[in-house]
Order: C-alpha cells, then structure tokens, then sequence
C-alpha cells in the first residue's frame, strides 16, 4: 500500500500582509500530481487544513478542488481537524466529501463511533485507520483539575490522549495496514520557528509511549518542523506544507510517501521525503546597501527579511531597499551598540513637551528640533481641544 502524509496547510493564513494563495495554489497542484502519477492508494492529512476556524472562500474553494481531485483520481484519503480548524464545520463537509472517497473527522469520538476507519484501498489492501484530531486542554481536563494542582492536570491530559489511543487501536487487525493518525505534541518532538506557543506547550504534551507498537505508522501533525519521534514505532511529523516565517527559512518542506504491508511495522527504506514544489523559499538576507545594488537581481525570487549594517540610522532605509526589492517584506537597521544612554531625568509637574523632549534626548542622543518641538506642541493643543 501506498501512502502519503501530508499536515499543516493553513489555507487563508495571511502573513506580512500577504495571504500566499498562489504558492499554496501551486504546491497543492504538485501534490495532487504526485498522487495521480504514483498511483497513491491513501492520503492521510493530521490536521490544520486551515489558518482558522472561519477560512476565506478562496481558502475553501483551493481546498476543496483539491479534495475532489484527489478523490477522482482513485486515492482514499482521510482528514483530522487540527487546533486551528473549525471541528464542527469540517464534520458537517465530511457529508460531502466522503462522495469523492474523503473522510473528514473534526472531533475526537471513540472507535464505536466511527474513530476508527476501515478502508479498501485500490491495491486490494485493507487500512485501519485510528483517527484522533486535536483535543484542546479543556476536553479533557476540568477547570476543577486546573484550579487543584497543575501538574495534575497536565498528567491527567497525557493520560487521557493514552486512553483514547487505547480504544482507537483496539480495532487494529494482523491482516490490514494499521496506521495511528493524530493532531497534537509529542513530548520530545522539536519545535519550529512558526508555532503559536499559545497552542502548543510541554505543559500539553503527550507521551510517546502512548504511541502504539502495533501500528504499521503514525502519521503526526500540529509541530510545523518535519521530524522522526525517537520511539520504536515509525512516528513522523509531515511539517507544514510552506517555510511559515523567517524563523524556518532555509528549511526544506516535504510529503511523506509510505509503503506498508499488512501486520508488519514499516522499515526505514519505506519511508521517503519528498520536497513540495511551487513554494516560495524565504530568505534571510544581510548586505550593505551598497552590495545590494550591485547584487539585487540575484534576490527578486521568494520573500526575504533584510538586514542591513549602518554606521547611523537611516529613517529612508524601508525605501530604498524596497525599491530595489519589491519582495522585502521585512527590513532592518544594523546598528552598532550605542554607548551608554545619559541619564535623562525630568523635574515635577514637565509638561508634555518636556516629556518627548527628554525621550528624544533619551533615543537619539541629542535635542529634537526646534520645529519638532511646535509641531509636537501643536499637535497636543490640537488633541486636547478636541476632548
């Protein structure tokens, strides 16, 4: 049987402005490509389809046709919702989408309940499918738990992501691939530079011995960096689908292609990383203005955050370089480290003038104009007569 991993899209994340469409358009054709050609029997996709619970339609829509595409094309494919997908909206798609050989699970649900799939694949090969999607700390954990002992708490989460694989797996046979596909951290696991540690946290994490051996493969979402978990079992992390911020530039992002076999756990040489195409790569680049007039048409490709040394600040920096690099979403003064600030300090009852004057002196070492300081004042007069 073949099997491709696949995690972390966040269709419709805007970022710096930009909402990355046309990469996310681009990649996902390379993608539904691959498993048309390859003839791929199943696709597991653990979670975060979307940047939100309430997606553009554009977001949808790119979704969508691909789910159809990849549903005309023979595959079976099976969805979990991630922390950042609505649970209820992706259940209520699932109706929908299971015409085209797409099952959709949002919220977690026992093995009675349909948590556990049974799939005939294209092969003549059966999958077992444990799906768990992502259980946020409160399904699991009361606020009576929380308000008793922390660690407790944080326990009785890693102890109940272990039951609920329990159950799941029970459904497991010795003639079928068995396949565990989940939204959530692994203690251990690394994370990536674009993670909201808001969501995610050792705090919440599971445990990897929760991770059942009789699993052909794991198939893991939620941490953005592509990763093997240090267990017996095959576990991976697939990565998000594009580099998320600066943090991951220089990061190759990539599918998993698994080949199982009924009863038996997958081998190291059965498991391939294949890069994604059609993104753009983000770059970290650091150069003098003057070199980067000389060298700008190496740098027009992919986004980059640019930093430049300075020997004194420069307020028409952001300028410059955009209009040599209309790509440079961030730009950055280097500025070499300033001597010790002057001890600025401000007698009773300053006024407000006073106030920004001293910051001025504070910041830039030196007195504010005369003409900043008018048109400070105006400016306050102005305000405060509107109140």
């Amino acid at each position: 049987m073949k099997i491709v991993h696949t995690s972390d899209w966040h269709v419709g994340r805007r970022w710096k402005g930009i909402q990355r469409l046309d990469e996310l358009a681009a990649v996902l054709d390379h993608l539904a490509a691959f498993i048309e050609t390859q003839s791929i029997d199943l696709v597991l996709h653990t979670g975060d389809v979307f940047e939100s619970r309430n997606p553009p339609a554009e977001a949808e829509q790119l979704v969508n046709r691909f789910l159809v595409r990849v549903g005309r094309a023979g595959a079976q494919m099976v969805v979990i919702a991630g922390n950042h997908d609505d649970p209820l909206r992706l259940d209520a798609r699932s109706l929908l989408t299971e015409f085209v050989n797409v099952q959709i699970l949002g919220r977690p649900r026992p093995a009675s309940r349909g948590g556990t799939r049974t799939i005939a694949t294209r092969c003549g090969e059966t999958a077992v499918v444990a799906a768990l999607p992502f259980a946020s700390p409160g399904a699991w954990v009361s606020a009576l738990d929380l308000a008793g002992e922390e660690a407790g708490a944080r326990s009785k989460y890693a102890r109940m992501f272990e039951l609920a694989v329990q159950d799941l797996r029970g459904a497991f046979r010795e003639d079928a691939v068995n396949l565990l596909m989940a939204h959530t951290h692994i203690e251990g696991a690394l994370f990536g530079e674009s993670e909201r540690r808001v969501h995610i946290g050792e705090d919440w994490a599971a445990s990897p011995e929760a991770l059942p051996s009789t699993a052909s493969y794991v198939a893991l979402g939620h941490i953005h960096k592509p990763q093997k978990v240090d267990v017996p079992v095959p576990a991976f992390y697939a990565g998000s689908l594009l580099q998320m911020d600066f943090g991951e530039a220089g990061e190759e992002k990539s599918f998993i292609v698994v080949t199982a076999s009924p009863g038996t756990p997958v081998q190291p040489d059965d498991v391939e990383h294949v890069p994604y195409e059609g993104g753009l790569p983000l770059v970290d680049l650091r150069t003098s203005l003057a070199e980067l007039e000389e060298t700008a048409d190496r740098h027009r490709t992919g986004w980059l955050r640019v930093t430049v040394p300075l020997t004194e600040k420069d307020p028409d920096l952001n300028r410059k370089v955009r209009e040599l690099l209309p790509n440079a979403l961030v730009v950055r003064a280097e500025l070499p480290e300033p001597e010790e600030q002057p001890d600025v300090r401000l007698e009773p009852g300053a006024s407000p003038v006073g106030h920004y004057g001293a910051y001025h002196r504070r910041v830039y070492q030196q007195e504010a104009d005369l003409a900043v300081l008018e048109t400070f004042q105006s400016l306050y007069d102005q305000a405060t007569d509107e109140d």
